[in-house]
């Protein structure tokens, strides 16, 4: 199990980009989540990159929102035009 930090140098996102994380294995009513990247880090081994949501993908009165924590494999750069 690795300790040190994780790098985005490691990964084709960066900490402010745009990106559509792939979230049919997460816990919520997305299968995608649509966000801004503020976060990289590791738990318990597993590098987990954090995507602050945009509020307007949820339903009405939904309990969810803000950051999601992703494995970064379901992380996906999304290009601004």
């Amino acid at each position: 199990m690795s300790t040190t930090a994780p790098s985005f140098e490691e990964y084709d996102f960066d900490r402010g980009d745009h990106v559509r994380a792939d979230w049919t294995d997460g816990d919520g009513p997305l299968d995608a989540v649509v966000g801004t990247v503020t976060e990289i880090s590791r738990s318990g081994g597993n590098v987990i990159v954090a995507v602050e949501a945009a509020d307007d993908q949820y339903p009405e009165r939904s309990i969810y929102g803000g950051t999601h924590d992703c494995a970064p494999e379901w992380v996906e750069p999304i290009e601004q035009s």
